[in-house]
């Protein structure tokens, strides 16, 4: 019989294909039959003591019939971060004083060892300077600086000596309050416990009182008028005596002399005494001139008040710088008290002058009776806080942190000038230009009524900073009266409103620096001042102009403002074109960086203390503002009194651009956020 092959072969094949399907699925359903076993993971122990001394304690094993990895958290180290089959690893560290995880897998498999690690025993490092210390009553030397890293107490050889605080922890500072005169006793600082424990001593000392040998100045105010009367209405109170008392004058602004009122107290004297409003700032009473002894410098100052310290500022001054004196006011408000300071000069000085003016202002309700005091007296001897009438060395308090050390693709410069009537030679602005972006980072700028003697705007004498070269700057002028590519493309500003151009904003403001045709002026219109800012119908030129009138557009004070303006560059790629005239190039234009934003910021004294560097005001002192707004923004707050959506802490800004702006004045006064009510608006 003949068989046809091509039935037969597709039939076997199919029986054979179905036969191999059976065995393997009979293979892979049987791991009897040597299919992959089940996955293994086993780690001992599930958690360790971290044993620095003895690494065979910080051994883990791991029971694995696979590859294994190991995942420690921050701060553990390991000496193997994976494995395969059974094997051990080590933890080789652990941070002390806290509970660590580690944690190894295999495939899906997890398992995890917490690692605990007992915190290193602290040992006292303790330190007090001075190691010898003179009390004096009212003195602001009274304190012992203590360096520690652990927990401290301090006691008293004697209960005499009285102190603040008697215990602390880390780093402090103890101020000895009281002690009987003549004596000295012991103050001791101890640090850690047992035999670890470490002590420092300082031995404090009082001399024994001595009476004033000379009453320089003594004022009494006289007999008090009829009714309350200001100072320069009448001579009668000027009552004063003592040997440095001849020349002395005065200057008083919101000051009466007046008896009884309201039930207070005439104070010690009986007759008049003054009474300050507090209802404004500007109020003051100041005695000029009082004579010195050569050589001489203790001395002791009292009056007698009915106002708290916190209330009045207490100064003294070589008629150049000024110094406040720390002293106990009343214990409470329209309460009279005798107040006694005593100072030391560091350098004795020819004539002194002494001064009262309020903190803060008060409204009427709060101190209605006003400020009051009587019976000035200054005497020699005694002596107390140190005064040092030097000149401190301070920087230009409007430079940011990094003018000294800008990026290499930044270049910083003054530029100088000259007043119009008084012809003094000042700093005009101080900048910061961004040289590969072609646009400024920061100008900063003092502003003082002298930077006003002139008056009007110069015929736009745009022209290149000539302190960089002009392959530096962005080309926003003329280099001829016939060459038109003076400006950026606009394609940004376009895209964003529909219509629009770049205007070229000034950082340091032209009207701040008033002067038509004259260098102080013209000297605004150079490309480094100059911040790219987007035309109507762009809202931003009326934010900025709000900005600019809170920050320099009211009445300037007597001291001095301080200001910086810049650009904050969030995107790169936000690029124009310069040297080009309504979108045509020329052969000089080059990529500028747009700036996402722009900000402007300012600090200033609260109250007009001339002679006093900000460097040396509190917080409590000073006023901020800072002001960021978007480029590009399609912000509807455009009003004044809306500008407050765009007002930040300077703080905000130094983390933005990461630098330090206003780097003497103290960091409460930059994290805290001004408000438009503060600047007047």
């Amino acid at each position: 019989m003949n068989f046809n092959a091509s039935i037969i072969r597709p039939v076997v094949l199919r029986l054979l294909g179905l036969a191999g399907c059976l065995a393997l699925l009979s293979v892979s359903c049987s791991k009897s039959d040597g299919g992959d076993p089940d996955p293994v993971l086993n780690v001992s122990p599930r958690s360790l003591t971290f044993d620095a001394a003895d690494a065979a304690k910080n051994r883990v094993t791991v029971e694995s019939n696979g590859t294994w990895n190991v995942t420690p958290d921050a701060g553990l180290a390991v000496d193997k971060r994976s494995g395969n089959g059974n094997g051990t690893f080590t933890v080789t560290d652990a941070p002390a004083g806290k509970s660590s995880t580690l944690i190894v897998t295999m495939g899906a498999l997890s398992q995890t060892v917490i690692v605990v690690r007992d915190a290193e025993p602290v040992v006292p490092s303790l330190e007090v300077a001075p190691e010898t210390l003179e009390f004096k009553p009212g003195g602001a030397g009274n304190t012992v600086e203590v360096t520690c890293n652990t927990a401290w107490t301090a006691s008293a050889s004697n209960g005499a000596l009285k102190f603040t605080p008697a215990s602390g922890e880390g780093n402090g500072t103890i101020t000895v309050t009281d002690m009987a005169e003549g004596e000295t006793y012991t103050l001791t600082v101890t640090a850690g416990e047992g035999a670890d424990a470490v002590r420092r001593t300082v031995s404090v000392t009082r001399k024994a009182a001595v009476d004033p040998v000379t009453v320089l100045f003594s004022l009494d105010f006289g007999a008090a008028p009829a009714q309350a009367i200001f100072t320069d209405a009448f001579e009668s109170w000027k009552t004063q005596t003592g040997t440095g008392a001849a020349g002395v004058t005065y200057d008083a602004l919101g000051v009466k002399i007046r008896g009884s009122y309201d039930g207070a107290s005439a104070g010690a004297s009986g007759k008049g005494y003054a009474t300050m409003t507090a209802t404004k700032t500007t109020n003051h009473f100041t005695v000029r001139n009082i004579a010195l002894p050569a050589d001489a410098k203790d001395f002791t100052l009292s009056f007698y008040a009915i106002f708290p310290a916190d209330d009045v500022i207490l100064s003294v001054s070589d008629g150049s710088a000024a110094r406040e004196l720390t002293y106990q006011g009343s214990p409470a408000y329209n309460t009279w008290k005798k107040v006694t300071v005593g100072f030391s000069l560091k350098e004795p000085v020819s004539q002194l002058t002494l001064s009262l003016a309020p903190k803060k202002a008060f409204t009427f309700e709060e101190r209605q009776y006003g400020l009051n005091f009587d019976d000035i007296v200054l005497m020699t001897g005694g002596g107390g806080q140190q005064i040092d009438f030097t000149p401190a060395s301070y920087r230009w308090a409007e430079l940011p942190s990094d003018f000294e050390t800008p990026a290499t693709d930044q270049f910083v410069h003054t530029t100088w000038t000259t007043t119009v009537t008084s012809g003094k030679h000042v700093r005009n602005y101080t900048y910061c230009y961004d040289t590969r972006r072609h646009n400024p980072v920061w100008v900063a700028y003092p502003h003082h009524s002298c930077y006003l003697e002139g008056s009007g705007r110069s015929d736009e004498p745009w022209a290149a900073d000539p302190a960089l070269p002009e392959s530096q700057q962005s080309k926003i002028y003329g280099t001829s009266p016939d060459d038109k590519f003076q400006y950026w493309t606009a394609d940004l500003v376009t895209g964003r409103y529909g219509e629009g151009y770049w205007s070229r904003g000034h950082l340091c403001m032209s009207r701040e620096r008033s002067g038509k045709g004259l260098e102080i002026n013209v000297q605004t219109f150079r490309p480094t001042n100059i911040a790219p800012q987007p035309s109507e119908p762009s809202p931003f030129g009326k934010i900025w102009g709000n900005v600019e009138t809170v920050i320099s557009g009211g009445a300037i004070p007597v001291d001095t403002l301080y200001i910086v303006a810049g650009c904050y560059y969030e995107n790169d790629n936000q690029v124009e074109k310069d040297a080009s005239n309504f979108g045509v190039l020329s052969s000089l234009s080059k990529a500028c960086v747009m700036p996402t934003h722009q900000f402007k910021m300012a600090v200033r004294k609260k109250t007009a203390q001339v002679g006093k560097p900000i460097q040396e005001c509190t917080a409590a002192e000073l006023q901020t503002i800072a002001f960021w707004v978007e480029t590009l923004t399609r912000s509807s707050a455009t009003e004044l009194s809306e500008l407050g959506e765009f007002i930040v802490p300077v703080s905000f800004v130094e983390e933005k651009m990461q630098v330090k702006f206003f780097p003497g004045i103290p960091d409460a006064a930059k994290t805290s956020k001004g408000t438009l009510a503060e600047w007047g608006y």
